[in-house]
């Protein structure tokens, strides 16, 4: 039998707050965290407002303050969120096995930082004010900061992690887009149960807050211009629904060996009970048409767990706002058929991408500890289609959750947590 993995441990930064437990009263109460964009000044651009984690200093979360130069945002996230998860589950209140100690991130596109780029852009301009390639090698580059690179490396949250909690074990990144988060949940669960390792950090960061991100989404057509998105949020499953919002966060989970969970005396949110993933085939939409990525990926998770459909009391879906939302819907009701809570947290955030499956990771180990799941932010009703998406919070005995994550591009990832025993 495979060992059994646990949570122990969650941390979240979010638009609507940096600690796990702000940013789940939050959803619970109808908090909407997505507000107009004060990171940059955005002009004429169309969209004005996104899910921003406001008052965030990433050096408050480092041991080492100076690291803090070598960390993109998404970075800086990610090492926020380990550090919140770690304290969480007291991981050092003992003295763990660094090599039994593992880290497992999700990760996106980091984009370039203008200003930087700026002081090496200015001297590689022709005379016919034309950037010149051969002249940017030349003399561009030594503008640059010398590390520059390595800001930007997706493999950088992982690294940074591991660096700074001593994690000598396994480490992976997984760059899959919006799917990216619970497939990293999903392939550290696996590192535990095929013992290699007694504990894993694992989860994602990304933000889209970015001028070269928003106008990346913009040109494909997948962000929102609705006035009252910082209202009413961006209508996952409503009839009304016209995109997404950007955002930003990160989300990590302790995964630990519930002996070694049990042997330490650590509180258990949840168990990973099942994982599956898959890939639809298609590149724009979050879901195919005929949405078989999706239902091959929640079909797994659930024969993983040892479950039937009827064993799943509520699912997060992954739906953003967006036209395939309705494709979701019937994927989710053909795999598990009717009756249970279906809920969307993009609603209320806006799409944290990579983050965005392992922040419904850790709030579903949470609503099942706290027996609650919150509620559907701005559905304004779901038109005819054939699942329950409650639009508050409900409380209730939840013995399983399903999460889905899908990406652009096809890949999709579903995992169950159930109630520990």
């Amino acid at each position: 039998m495979p060992r059994r993995v646990v949570v122990t441990g969650i941390g979240i930064v979010s638009p609507l707050g940096l600690k796990a437990a702000a940013h789940f009263e939050g959803l619970v109460s109808g908090k909407c965290g997505i507000a107009a964009i004060t990171a940059f000044e955005v002009g004429d651009f169309p969209v004005r407002a996104a899910g921003e984690v406001k008052d965030f200093k990433g050096n408050k979360f480092l041991k080492n303050r100076k690291a803090i130069k070598m960390m993109a945002r998404d970075i800086q996230l990610s090492v926020a969120a380990a550090s919140l998860a770690a304290a969480d589950a007291g991981v050092y209140d003992g003295a763990p096995d660094p090599t039994r100690f593992g880290v497992s991130m999700g990760a996106g596109l980091i984009p370039t930082e203008l200003d930087e780029l700026a002081a090496g852009a200015a001297v590689s301009v022709d005379g016919a004010k034309q950037f010149d390639l051969r002249r940017f090698g030349k003399e561009g580059l030594a503008n640059l900061f010398p590390l520059w690179l390595l800001k930007y490396l997706p493999n950088m949250l992982n690294s940074h992690v591991a660096i700074e909690y001593d994690a000598q074990g396994p480490n992976n990144c997984i760059t899959a887009g919006n799917a990216s988060g619970v497939l990293a949940i999903g392939e550290a669960a696996r590192v535990i149960e095929r013992d290699q390792a007694d504990l894993m950090l694992a989860g994602a960061a990304e933000t889209k807050i970015h001028p070269l991100s928003l106008v990346r989404l913009y040109l494909a057509g997948k962000l929102s211009t609705a006035a009252d998105m910082t209202e009413r949020g961006t209508r996952p499953f409503g009839p009304r629904r016209s995109g997404l919002a950007a955002s930003e966060g990160g989300a990590v989970a302790v995964l630990e060996e519930e002996g070694h969970a049990r042997a330490r005396g650590a509180r258990v949110y949840a168990e990973i009970a099942g994982f599956g993933s898959s890939c639809g085939g298609q590149l724009v939409p979050e879901v195919s048409a005929d949405a078989c990525g999706a239902l091959e990926a929640m079909r797994q998770a659930i024969a993983d767990a040892g479950m039937t459909a009827g064993d799943v009391d509520a699912v997060f879906a992954d739906a953003s706002g967006l036209p395939e939302d309705e494709v979701e819907a019937r994927a989710i009701a053909d795999a598990l058929g009717a009756g249970r809570a279906v809920t969307a947290t993009r609603g209320a955030l806006g799409h944290m991408m990579s983050a965005a499956g392992a922040a419904d990771v850790c709030v579903a180990a949470m609503s099942i500890a706290k027996g609650v799941v919150p509620g559907t932010l701005g559905t304004d009703g779901t038109g005819d289609m054939p699942i329950d998406v409650i639009s508050e919070a409900r409380s209730g005995e939840y013995g399983a959750i399903l999460v889905n994550a899908f990406s652009f591009g096809g890949q999709t990832s579903s995992i169950i947590l159930k109630k520990h025993a």
